[in-house]
């Protein structure tokens, strides 16, 4: 992600996750060049539709790459993380190959899915 981030691109991220099926891979979002154009107010909303798509089917792990100072950025991913933690699991990450290792390791696990 490059650039300023708005809740309506994440939104068409999880739309677009929803489409290709693409919920059932593991995923590593790169956050360290993206500015978010929101305020933490929105997640509620952007979790309940995602969980709607999702919830009843569960996601594959995702790792968010963050840059190690970024206080806020790193609160961000905390609080969504949280607020999607029931039925998925987002770990924060200040480095890529950590977040590599993580979703190679998740991806190696046996899937709950039939």
């Amino acid at each position: 992600m490059r650039d300023g981030l708005t809740i309506d691109e994440i939104r068409h991220h999880i739309d677009a996750l929803n489409e290709m099926k693409g919920y059932r891979y593991c995923e590593i979002v790169d956050t360290r060049g993206a500015e978010p154009l929101f305020r933490p107010k929105e997640f509620p909303d952007i979790a309940r539709h995602a969980r709607r798509l999702f919830g009843h089917r569960g996601m594959a792990p995702r790792a968010v790459v963050v840059n190690e100072n970024d206080l806020v950025a790193f609160g961000l991913g905390r609080i969504f993380a949280a607020l999607v933690a029931p039925w998925v699991t987002v770990r924060l990450f200040d480095n890529l190959p950590a977040a590599l290792a993580f979703v190679e390791m998740a991806a190696r696990e046996p899937s709950d899915e039939h």
